[in-house]
């Protein structure tokens, strides 16, 4: 007879998660997540299939958690783009505060996985997907309140948003100083506002 299991398992996909995220997919070994997670081998397996597998569960659990987020914050009401700008710069912020800023697990994953693996590839998508459409929303909302110029192109300067994001995530790894990207994303942000006569 079976063993019920002694674990939450949606805890143990957030935890796994987390060390995916700081540490990297290759690098992270099954005796690493046994032994952060609390899990036996042989449970881990049987649970989860192998690491491959449980890495998309990962990615599945950060984008619900975290790109699933993305729309209601910006359409929460009030103005649209300080909310924008609030979300750009709370990267920013959090990488100063961090000794070693671990970026995006997105954009981590693209650069050590990808080409290769077409189940990440799909997953990667499928989450800069639910980003670009929250952004879309979002500039959607504040072209109608009149924060934003009305003749954009919405879904390209989603795209940009998105890219921006990605990108700021990337180089405040290496930054030692990433306060002063807060410029950069006020730039960008500027360049959306309407031409006032």
């Amino acid at each position: 007879m079976p063993r019920p299991r002694t674990f939450d398992e949606q805890d143990v996909v957030d935890r796994a998660m987390e060390l995916f995220w700081t540490r990297g997919y290759e690098v992270t070994s099954i005796s690493d997540l046994t032994a952060e997670l609390g899990v036996h081998p042989g449970t881990l397996y049987r649970t989860f299939g192998d690491k491959h597998a449980l890495f998309l569960r990962a990615l599945a659990h950060y984008r619900k958690h975290l790109a699933d987020a993305l729309a209601p914050t910006l359409l929460e009401g009030g103005p649209v783009m300080p909310r924008i700008r609030a979300v750009l710069i709370g990267y920013i912020d959090l990488a100063a505060q961090q000794e070693q800023p671990r970026g995006c697990l997105i954009a981590n994953t693209a650069g050590e996985v990808l080409p290769g693996d077409d189940e990440v590839a799909c997953a990667l998508r499928e989450t800069l997907s639910v980003v670009e459409n929250g952004f879309l929303q979002g500039l959607r909302a504040a072209a109608r309140r009149g924060e934003i110029s009305d003749t954009l192109d919405l879904p390209a300067c989603a795209a940009m948003i998105t890219m921006l994001l990605e990108g700021l995530q990337v180089i405040v790894k290496a930054d030692p100083d990433p306060l002063r990207l807060v410029a950069a994303v006020d730039a960008a942000l500027l360049a959306l506002a309407p031409v006032r006569g």
